[in-house]
């Protein structure tokens, strides 16, 4: 078995890599760029399969300047404005 670096197996090949691997040309070039620590294995059969490395206990890559660091799991950001809300059933004014 030959363990090679993703972005060094599929040079110049995308399609055909991701083909192989069974995924979308786009996830495999978006996880090349992003520089994520995947290798493909080889096997002596011919057969291919991919390997991803990630630290333990899950300690995230360096983020780069590029990147949202909004950690917030809604999606979107405080806007340091806060704005009051009342329950439609207590907003007065029959239907």
């Amino acid at each position: 078995m030959q363990r090679i670096p993703l972005a060094e197996y599929a040079a110049k090949r995308h399609a055909r890599t991701a083909q192989k691997l069974g995924m979308s040309q786009g996830s495999l070039s978006k996880a090349i760029r992003e520089g994520r620590s995947i290798f493909v294995i080889e096997s002596p059969d011919g057969s291919v399969s991919a390997l991803e490395e990630k630290p333990f206990p899950g300690q995230r890559r360096q983020s780069s300047p590029n990147q949202c660091t909004n950690n917030n799991p809604s999606g979107f950001e405080a806007s340091g404005i806060e704005v009051p809300v009342q329950s439609s059933s207590t907003a007065g004014g029959a239907i």
